[in-house]
């Protein structure tokens, strides 16, 4: 079992040896292929150079190359002012993922800042200024969470600068001699300490830079306007989508007011025809009231037996003979058109006599429509309580309520008008 272990334990060192050795190499041929690129076989290179695969950039010390002490892992990449003249792969010097800064200044270097370089998660510091690159910003600029200076002044970037407001800690942004277009890039401005984009094609208003910043920062951009440029800025036109955002929104407000004051109308005018309308029918019943009154069949206790038998009878006031209210029309579609002369004329049959009065069954237009009427008395309930209550009911919407149509309220009497059911009554079907 020990001479198994003993044999194992080197080829296990051996493994992570090398696997721990193979990213190096890789991170190693990225660099080399960067430099490559970049020298593009004008600069002599000497064996003190390194940037080859059989030297180390941490232990043999590349020039330009530091690196981390405890971890040995590639930090900073400064090749300033060695007249590189190769093309910019932004994406082998992003292989090394410590990177934290970047500078190429005063160089001829060529090429473009590719979207790889949103691969560069822990860079601070990019300096490419002073050489001939050119192209757009890439977007995944506004990856590069870390940065806090960018330089990219004196090249020939061009197209709009992107959206790099998500950077919070970017203090520095140089891009001044370029071809760059657009509105002045969103920044933080309260936390930027060094800002230069002159000589430019940008344009439009100035932001509010905070006081922090003067026109030099901006000038040579003949669009640019605002305050601190002395150039007044033009009315800005609004877009046709805001304008048609602006329209529909208008036309909802308007709309709603239509509705609103239609609203108001109809009720006004509900509150003018239920004020008349009383008072037609109380001239109607002051008319007709002298020569009215209520028949009943008989007074006698045989009453509850002769519900069948059919009675005339007429509706008026029992108060000196006067009619002291009308005849109050509810909701119910069958009440349309009721009025308290039709009450008077139609006949009418008893149904039955409880605690509180008499049911009576009456027809209207020869038997087209049946109703049925409750005659009140001797309730202690005040007019204006009853008229609440009527009211209530009418409000009322269940499968086993008998609708209202109408009711009749005075000092003495009160009249409720249903609907009739003709199946009887639920004390006819219990017995």
């Amino acid at each position: 079992m020990n001479r198994v272990s003993v044999r194992i334990l080197p080829v296990l060192i051996f493994l992570l040896f090398h696997v721990s050795n193979s990213e190096d190499e890789e991170v190693k041929r990225s660099l080399v292929g960067f430099m490559d690129k970049l020298a593009a076989g004008n600069v002599g290179r000497d064996q003190s150079w390194g940037w080859n695969m059989s030297s180390d950039p941490c232990n043999d010390k590349w020039i330009g190359v530091s690196c981390d002490t405890l971890s040995k892992s590639v930090k900073k990449v400064v090749l300033d002012e060695l007249n590189l003249t190769g093309v910019l792969d932004i994406g082998f010097a992003c292989k090394a993922s410590s990177l934290s800064v970047l500078s190429l200044h005063s160089n001829n270097v060529v090429g473009s800042i590719s979207e790889e370089i949103g691969n560069c998660k822990h860079l601070t510091h990019l300096y490419v200024s002073g050489n001939q690159i050119s192209g757009h910003l890439p977007e995944s600029l506004k990856q590069l969470s870390n940065l806090k200076r960018f330089d990219i002044s004196n090249n020939n970037f061009s197209g709009e600068v992107p959206d790099i407001s998500q950077i919070s800690g970017l203090i520095t942004f140089f891009a001044q001699n370029n071809q760059l277009t657009g509105e002045v890039p969103n920044l933080d401005f309260s936390h930027l300490l060094q800002l230069n984009i002159s000589n430019n094609n940008f344009s439009g208003p100035i932001p509010d830079v905070k006081g922090r910043f003067s026109a030099d920062s901006f000038s040579g951009n003949p669009g640019l306007c605002g305050e601190l440029v002395s150039k007044p800025c033009p009315p800005t036109p609004p877009s046709k989508r805001k304008s048609n955002h602006s329209s529909i929104k208008r036309f909802f407000i308007y709309s709603g007011y239509a509705v609103l004051g239609l609203i108001v109308v109809l009720f006004v005018a509900f509150k003018l025809v239920s004020k008349m309308k009383p008072k037609d029918d109380k001239e109607a019943v002051e008319t007709n009231t002298s020569r009215r009154s209520y028949k009943t069949s008989t007074t006698t206790s045989n009453e509850s037996k002769i519900a069948e038998n059919k009675s005339e009878y007429s509706i008026s006031s029992v108060e000196s003979g006067v009619a002291l209210s009308s005849l109050v029309v509810l909701t119910s579609p069958t009440g349309q058109g009721l009025r308290f002369e039709d009450l008077l004329r139609a006949p009418a049959e008893l149904l039955g006599k409880g605690k509180h009065g008499s049911l009576y069954k009456v027809m209207l237009d020869n038997g087209v429509t049946t109703l049925a009427v409750k005659r009140i008395k001797d309730w202690s309930v005040d007019s204006e309580e009853f008229k609440r209550r009527m009211k209530r009911l009418d409000q009322t919407r269940h499968p086993s309520v008998l609708p209202s149509v109408a009711f009749y309220c005075s000092q003495q009497e009160k009249l409720l008008v249903y609907e009739y059911q003709p199946n009887g009554s639920l004390f006819r079907l219990l017995h």
